[in-house]
């Protein structure tokens, strides 16, 4: 993308490098925390805790592609390359999924099974989704959100459906936990859609361009970041409740 026709302000500039730059320290911190205490937790979530600082790592090594590449088209060097964003989607977005059902509580049979339907409709959400970003048509920006759409919805249909019966199968201890799992997973997705329809809803490219990529990066930080604290918090609860009672 030519973001030089956008005739970016200094603050827009600012804005945009800022919020890279913030994400990208996120994502540096989190790993490190995600890769260090992933021993509070019982053996059988690790493995999700883990994931989880995986995840952070491939985004921020995005970011650090994506700040650089904003950089570079700042100043009419190269084009900005809005494929980085798609190919971190495209390897994180299952692995998200994967730490979820790993924390749950569920039989191997019910854990491929959800995996074998969620990454796939992961996979076409991102891939449907890619078309539409980088067309200078609308008609073809919304016909593909519509197509992505689908699999977004599929997805949130799926995971909601499997929380909220998990959430009935739990210990008391732990349904408050999931609970708060289950609302931040509906809240930081939802960013999403509503970002990558800035630029067919707002009439000023530029300021389409900067809430476009402002919204992604904070939307990247609470579903990555955020939403992996928060996966740490629910493996530490369960784990605290399973000592308990196997000590009682």
């Amino acid at each position: 993308m030519d973001i030089t026709s956008l005739d970016l302000s200094t603050l827009q500039v600012d804005l945009v490098s800022g919020a890279f730059s913030l994400t990208l320290a996120v994502f540096i911190g989190s790993a490190l925390f995600f890769f260090l205490s992933r021993q509070d937790v019982a053996l059988r979530y690790r493995m999700a805790v883990t994931i989880s600082g995986v995840i952070v790592t491939i985004a921020g090594y995005h970011y650090w592609r994506i700040l650089g590449s904003f950089e570079a088209a700042v100043q009419g060097e190269a084009l900005f390359n809005e494929a980085y964003r798609y190919v971190d989607w495209i390897i994180t977005v299952p692995l998200l999924l994967t730490e979820l059902v790993l924390v749950l509580s569920i039989d191997a049979a019910r854990r491929r099974s959800l995996l074998m339907r969620l990454v796939p409709y992961s996979f076409l959400m991102i891939a449907l989704g890619y078309p539409g970003e980088v067309s200078d048509s609308v008609t073809v920006t919304w016909l593909f959100w519509g197509l992505s759409m689908v699999f977004f919805v599929l997805i949130l249909w799926t995971l909601f459906g499997e929380l909220s019966r998990q959430i009935a199968e739990e210990r008391p201890e732990v349904r408050p936990t999931l609970r708060g799992l289950r609302l931040i997973l509906l809240v930081t997705w939802s960013f999403y859609p509503v970002a990558y329809l800035f630029p067919v809803l707002l009439a000023d490219a530029a300021t389409a361009f900067v809430l476009l990529n402002v919204g992604y990066a904070i939307a990247d930080i609470t579903a990555k970041a955020g939403y992996g604290l928060m996966i740490h918090h629910v493996a530490k609860v369960k784990t605290e409740v399973e000592e308990q009672v196997t000590v009682a």
